[in-house]
């Protein structure tokens, strides 16, 4: 499409009219107007700002040019919208990776709810980087809004519940594993490998609980072979390592 046959959207300020069509076109009327009347322009522009955005980089091109409180507004305005403007969960990632309050955080995540970010995050390991750019209790939020179910399935290994648990801190982590359960945890873990993952995201407090899961047969078992326990017993703690011992009667 050329610039000619692009729809462009009027606004008036002081009798004068100009037509957006283009994010770029937007940040730099917002450039123009120096924050003076920004929220003016949003709101006159309000049923096309999807349209005009477009794609996740307009978006980032125009929340650069406004105040923390028009960002606000404008992912309000675009709603449900929203969820398209976004495409996949990178773009979702480096936006939040560019924001720098929590209040813009919550309603990136609240606009796009259940039904956008169940559309967006489509593996553990793109949750897992969209976690690591959220702050504070957005991370619960996220985790909230995803719902229990969404993370057991994107859970299928214990390396993606170790991704995930990575990006967290202790107390939320404990939190998590909480909530999915110690069963859905330990019935992750399928050798020794898997076992050295998940301990090593856990925090010190709930490693001992993982551990406890299992039988001694079931530890000796899933450890397996050699290789498997020399990787495992290179990655624990020395409190790890001798609680393990005691379960296995190693001394």
């Amino acid at each position: 499409m050329s610039l000619a046959d692009m729809t462009r959207y009027p606004i008036t300020m002081d009798g004068e009219t100009v037509r957006i069509g283009t994010a770029n076109e937007l940040a730099m009327a917002l450039d123009v107007l120096q924050g003076q009347r920004d929220r003016e322009t949003l709101v006159q522009l309000r049923p096309h700002l999807a349209r005009i955005v477009a794609h996740a980089k307009g978006l980032m091109t125009v929340m650069r040019a406004l105040a923390i409180d028009d960002q606000i507004y404008l992912i309000e305005a675009i709603g449900p919208g929203l969820v398209q403007v976004m495409q996949d969960a990178a773009h979702l990632r480096d936006l939040l990776a560019t924001i720098a309050d929590m209040r813009v955080e919550e309603a990136l995540l609240r606009t796009l709810g259940t039904t956008g970010l169940r559309h967006l995050i489509l593996s553990a390991q793109e949750l897992a980087e969209v976690l690591e750019w959220v702050y504070d209790q957005c991370d619960s939020l996220l985790l909230e809004l995803l719902g229990l179910d969404s993370v057991r399935r994107l859970c299928r290994h214990a390396s993606d519940l170790s991704a995930i648990l990575r990006s967290l801190d202790h107390e939320r982590q404990q939190e998590l594993v909480g909530q999915l359960g110690w069963t859905f945890v330990a019935n992750l873990v399928c050798d020794g490998r898997d076992l050295a993952y998940l301990l090593r995201a856990l925090p010190p407090a709930s490693s001992e609980r993982l551990l406890r899961q299992y039988t001694r047969q079931q530890l000796t078992e899933l450890i397996g072979n050699a290789r498997d326990w020399t990787y495992l017993c290179q990655r624990l703690e020395p409190a790890e390592a001798d609680f393990l011992y005691s379960l296995l009667g190693v001394s």
